[in-house]
């Protein structure tokens, strides 16, 4: 009877560990892709740090001057010192799944 009871719960965990990946798909588009592929957001030109998860969990390097996606949750505003004046950047800090499997704008030709 042990064997039995060890297996349904190694299934049951492998459904729960499951759940988070098919999660990570419908984060990715939904209604903003839709409505203006400029602002899909998560997409990266510059990736930066992954974690060693499936699917991979990384931060992007991206750097803007409008601000922040507004679903990002920790969004860093960098400006200068000294006497020169620039705007702000901004780059949003966040881990998230498949973030650097999407560029957020197109890929340079190469001749």
């Amino acid at each position: 009877m042990r064997p039995q009871v060890l297996f349904v719960t190694l299934a049951v965990l492998g459904v729960l560990a499951a759940l988070p990946l098919s999660k990570a798909g419908k984060e990715e588009g939904g209604t903003l892709a839709k409505k203006n592929a400029n602002q899909a957001w998560p997409c990266c030109d510059k990736c930066g740090l992954c974690l060693l998860s499936f699917p991979p969990q990384c931060n992007c390097l991206d750097f803007s001057q409008g601000g922040c996606h507004p679903a990002c949750r920790n969004c860093l505003m960098f400006t200068t010192s000294g006497s020169v004046r620039e705007p702000p950047v901004y780059r949003c800090a966040d881990f998230l799944y498949n973030y650097c499997e999407r560029r957020c704008t197109p890929e340079p030709d190469v001749v």
